[in-house]
């Protein structure tokens, strides 16, 4: 009996407080092995649930109005994928989904009790000091570390973590009244450091949620005057100089692109722009695909196109995109509905320590849904499972208090051959989940093998990639790589007509990535250099790498590399009118891409117009004079230097040939 208790008393703490800690040192936000390992923890966890739960006769699940929207969004992203563009992707987002299900599932069902409870929020707190003690060492103590991100990989996730763990620790600390004196100095230290951090991470966005979350906790302890302590705090803030208040004075100058309004704004208009053209959503994932016909100018940078929005940086918005204005609307609903489990649990008779509590995680949850709507938070696996465990805990919480709680009772008894049916599931779902993993490392164990000169052995890796997850795009156009890398070295035309053929898969799963489409130009005009004998088929071949090149065009209209490809093959030609026509798009889009200039120049000089090539000319002066401190400094990146990478000496052979005759 007591064996049994104990194992009541620690499960939730072994899995959730587990994941808890796992979860935040997932290197790079989504690599394979943590999410493998935190969906197969939960998978196994759920069934483990449920099996024991057999043994009572059903599932006992406790009442919620969350389960209806949930239930409905996850059904319309289920949906969604049926009409996604590249299925894959939209699966893999799915799988996340429905893991973060199961978490808040788990959570309502496994803590049965208020200490459960408490050792669940101590745990996040020692998290949250843990990390900030990790982000103050690497602030001081590391050189060249100018924001913090703690084990994160990204310093405003990792502030956003902190703020939200701030919020916990703010709420306990106003409502936990007859806190003893000792426990009360922990807390106001943990704060301390946990507030240092934040400020080492110099995020905007997590500041903005760390305002609305004290200002949620202070307005309910202290009233309205708390809004006059915290404007004193934000003015102090700013005057007071501080690693937080340092960036926000000069990010314009140091990251134009990524961080300024001017920029956040044209996302969110894109973004807009991508709900009007699809209101039922371009599909679970695919933001980052459709981008590319969504870029927008930066104007006075070298290259004006140079990025693609790869998020909304507003998760709401990142929803309404994919999965259109009816998952965007099913999902402010179970925010509603949220917002109603929360207020019935703060009218309820609760100790001050459960008060505290709740309201901290009350006040950390609102901080993060305010995130959301200006940074890709949700996009970082660790946030959202905390945000889950919150959620979880406030449901946790109320239940308690509400005497006995309703459940809704299943019946699924124990059976041998029903158990039997729960561990094939099991199973299959295991094998869904292992599957883009095994993959991936595959993958990259092909990528090693690449960049050690083996491109035989990458191949084979790549093909087994391939083999695993057949509807990723990435692997085919790794393969087809590896395959134009075994041609260079054998010249053997059928690497050419493989690397073809892979390419092609590539396209056929992701029919919105223009990157492939222009590779099978370029693999069609080389095998076309190759074919000697038969002309018609060179022809052909040539027809075929136009028509790729169009299709890259429209994929993604702004890039110049495609209109010059295609316009230089028209050039190959003889067809001097269409040539010229693709060179000045290229141009239309990107005035600095020089290489396009020089073919206008060598076109103008054909028709015999040598004012037009001197102009031309004078504008490649131009804009190289420009930009000649960056070529000078060294601080342009190889796609940089394809745009200003032209033989000056050879231009001035041809002008001057000209002139001479």
């Amino acid at each position: 009996m007591l064996a049994r208790e104990a194992t009541r008393t620690s499960g939730p703490l072994v899995v959730l407080g587990g994941l808890s800690i796992f979860s935040p040192l997932i290197e790079g936000g989504t690599t394979h092995l943590p999410v493998l390992i935190i969906r197969l923890v939960l998978l196994s966890a759920l069934t483990v649930w449920v099996i024991v739960s057999m043994k009572s006769g059903g599932l006992a699940v406790y009442r919620s109005r969350l389960y209806l929207p949930m239930a409905v969004f996850l059904g319309w992203a289920v949906l969604s994928v049926f009409w996604s563009p590249y299925t894959a992707v939209s699966v893999q987002w799915l799988l996340s989904l429905f893991s973060y299900a199961v978490m808040l599932v788990l959570g309502l069902h496994l803590v049965a009790s208020a200490s459960q409870v408490r050792r669940l929020v101590l745990v996040i707190l020692g998290l949250g000091l843990f990390e900030a003690v990790v982000g103050s060492y690497q602030f001081i103590w590391l050189r060249g570390q100018s924001r913090v991100t703690g084990t994160f990989f990204n310093p405003n996730f990792f502030a956003a973590y902190e703020a939200a763990i701030l919020a916990v620790v703010f709420g306990m600390l106003c409502f936990w009244s007859p806190l003893v004196r000792w426990k009360k100095l922990i807390l106001w230290l943990m704060a301390g450091m946990m507030g240092l951090a934040f400020l080492f991470a110099q995020s905007r966005g997590a500041l903005l949620a760390l305002v609305v979350a004290t200002a949620f906790i202070g307005l309910a302890r202290f009233g309205r005057r708390f809004l006059v302590v915290l404007l004193l705090g934000l003015l102090a803030g700013a005057a007071i100089p501080n690693p937080l208040q340092h960036r926000t004075m000069t990010i314009m100058a140091e990251e134009p692109y990524g961080y300024s309004t001017s920029v956040r704004m044209n996302i969110w208009k894109s973004s807009l722009e991508r709900v009007l053209d699809h209101p039922w959503g371009v599909g679970l994932g695919v933001y980052q695909y459709s981008s590319f016909r969504y870029r927008f100018p930066i104007e006075g940078e070298l290259v004006q196109y140079r990025k693609r929005a790869e998020s909304a940086h507003n998760e709401y918005l990142q929803i309404a995109v994919e999965l259109g204005l009816p998952g965007l609307v099913i999902f402010l609903v179970g925010m509603g509905f949220l917002g109603r489990e929360i207020w019935e649990a703060l009218q309820g008779e609760l100790e001050p320590w459960e008060r505290g509590m709740l309201m901290g995680l009350t006040g950390g949850s609102f901080g993060m849904f305010t995130h959301a709507a200006v940074d890709s938070v949700w996009h970082e696996p660790t946030l959202v499972l905390l945000i889950v465990l919150f959620v979880g805990m406030i449901l946790v919480l109320k239940r308690l208090r509400a005497g006995e709680p309703p459940t809704i009772m299943i019946p699924f008894p124990y059976h041998p051959a029903r158990v039997v049916l729960v561990g094939v599931l099991a199973i299959l779902s295991a094998l869904l989940v292992i599957r883009p993993a095994a993959a991936w490392y595959a993958f990259a164990e092909g990528q090693r093998e690449l960049a050690a000169g083996r491109p035989d052995q990458a191949r084979d890796r790549y093909a087994w990639a391939a083999r695993i997850d057949p509807g990723t795009s990435a692997y085919h156009d790794a393969t087809a790589l590896a395959e134009v890398s075994l041609y260079r070295q054998s010249g053997e035309r059928r690497r050419l007509q493989g690397a073809i053929s892979e390419e092609q898969i590539g396209l056929e799963l992701n029919p919105l990535d223009g990157r492939l489409a222009n590779r099978l130009g370029e693999l069609c005009v080389l095998l076309a250099e190759h074919t000697d004998t038969d002309v018609r088929q060179k022809q052909a071949l040539l027809e075929q790498a136009a028509a790729y090149y169009e299709q890259a065009i429209q994929l993604d209209p702004y890039s110049p590399f495609n209109y010059v490809e295609l316009g230089r093959l028209r050039l190959a030609q003889g067809r001097l009118g269409e040539a010229q026509a693709w060179f000045r798009q290229a141009i239309g889009y990107e005035p600095n891409f020089l290489p396009a200039r020089v073919h206008l120049i060598e076109l103008s000089l054909k028709a015999g117009k040598k004012a037009d090539a001197a102009l031309e000319y004078a504008e490649i002066l131009k804009i190289k004079k420009r930009y000649q401190g960056d070529i000078q400094g060294g601080t342009l990146i190889a796609f940089d230097r394809q745009f200003l990478d032209v033989d000056h000496e050879y231009l001035k052979r041809l002008l001057a040939s000209a002139n001479a005759s």
